[in-house]
């Protein structure tokens, strides 16, 4: 027998394995639906006895009825219990929501009192700034028109809204910004203004002599009686009384113009040269830290308090010049007045 012979046959045996399977299978399922059929045509009693002698109440129902009924009674029973569980889970939600307002609400009345502070210091600013601005020098800003819009964000729960839908106090605080943004160019001039004026200090003595301590002026410039003679003389300076040893700084910036010693006047003494024509001494050193011609920093340690000299006891001697005219240091001293006015207790 030719290979394609034997080919066709097996492909034939296939097919007919093929067919008659189908064939069982379909016959199968033929045969299972008939018996549903049957037995879902099947009709049974159901019969509702009461304990009284009132008529028993009977009704016939097929088996397909019964399963619809109890598919159906299942679906209901099921969306009830899923609504159940929703109506729960909204009020559980509703209730976490009316805490959340109410919280919200709360927090709102807070910022809306702060708000309220908010534009009583803002006017202070305005006020405090335009006054800083007329002493530097700076033109002063107008006045801000304070908003019209009053009220509290408390609106907001009941969507009451003004100006375009911005609520009161969102007006407010834009207008604050609006204000603060505008401030920043005065604020720069100010601070210009400021740094040149700190230049100019720092060549300036204006700085107290004595590093972080007070000290007491027990002779002051002018007029006053020689401690030693008796007599009347001018007091080119001021006497500053303080421990001895206590730490003498520089002024003002400048340049060492002499270091030296007098027996019988400032004892160990330096003299400080600044710019604008003005120069310091500092006298009755007990010790000189510094060099002829070397350059100085404002609030740079110099030299030490002492008692050298022609003195009564340990107290620095200070004086300011202009040119050749001896002036009142106290009158260029940025340290508290107050302190101008103590005594040698």
């Amino acid at each position: 027998m030719s290979p394609v012979r034997q080919y066709k046959q097996l492909e034939a045996q296939v097919a007919r394995s093929v067919q008659k399977g189908y064939r069982g299978l379909f016959q199968r399922l033929v045969a299972f639906w008939k018996r549903v059929w049957t037995v879902g045509r099947q009709n049974f009693t159901i019969m509702l006895i009461p304990h009284s002698e009132k008529r028993i109440v009977n009704f016939k129902i097929s088996v397909f009825a019964f399963g619809f009924l109890v598919l159906l009674g299942g679906s209901v029973l099921g969306a009830l219990l899923w609504y159940s569980a929703s109506y729960t889970g909204l009020n559980r939600l509703l209730a976490q929501k009316t805490d959340t307002l109410e919280s919200s609400q709360a927090n709102i009345d807070r910022v809306r009192e702060e708000v309220a502070q908010l534009r009583t210091v803002a006017k202070q600013f305005e006020s405090s700034l335009n006054s800083t601005l007329g002493v530097v020098g700076v033109p002063t800003r107008k006045a801000t028109a304070d908003t019209q819009v009053r009220g509290d964000l408390a609106s907001l729960l009941s969507l009451q809204e003004v100006d375009q839908g911005a609520v009161r106090e969102i007006g407010e605080l834009k207008n604050l910004r609006s204000y603060l943004a505008d401030s920043t160019e005065p604020l720069a001039q100010v601070s210009n203004a400021l740094s040149a004026q700190k230049s100019l200090l720092v060549d300036i003595p204006t700085l107290w002599p004595l590093a972080n301590v007070r000290g007491w002026i027990t002779t002051p410039f002018g007029p006053s009686v020689h401690p030693f003679t008796g007599q009347w003389y001018l007091h080119k300076g001021i006497d500053i009384a303080q421990q001895q040893g206590t730490p003498v700084v520089a002024t003002a910036n400048g340049k060492v113009l002499k270091t030296d010693f007098e027996a019988l006047g400032f004892g160990n003494y330096i003299d400080i040269k600044h710019n604008y024509g003005f120069s310091t001494r500092y006298g009755h050193l007990s010790r000189i830290y510094v060099s002829k011609g070397q350059d100085i920093v404002r609030g740079q340690v110099i030299g030490a308090l002492g008692s050298t000299g022609l003195s009564t006891g340990p107290h620095l001697h200070y004086e300011v010049r202009i040119g050749t005219q001896v002036v009142d240091p106290t009158k260029y001293l940025s340290f508290s007045s107050d302190l101008f006015d103590q005594k040698d207790p």
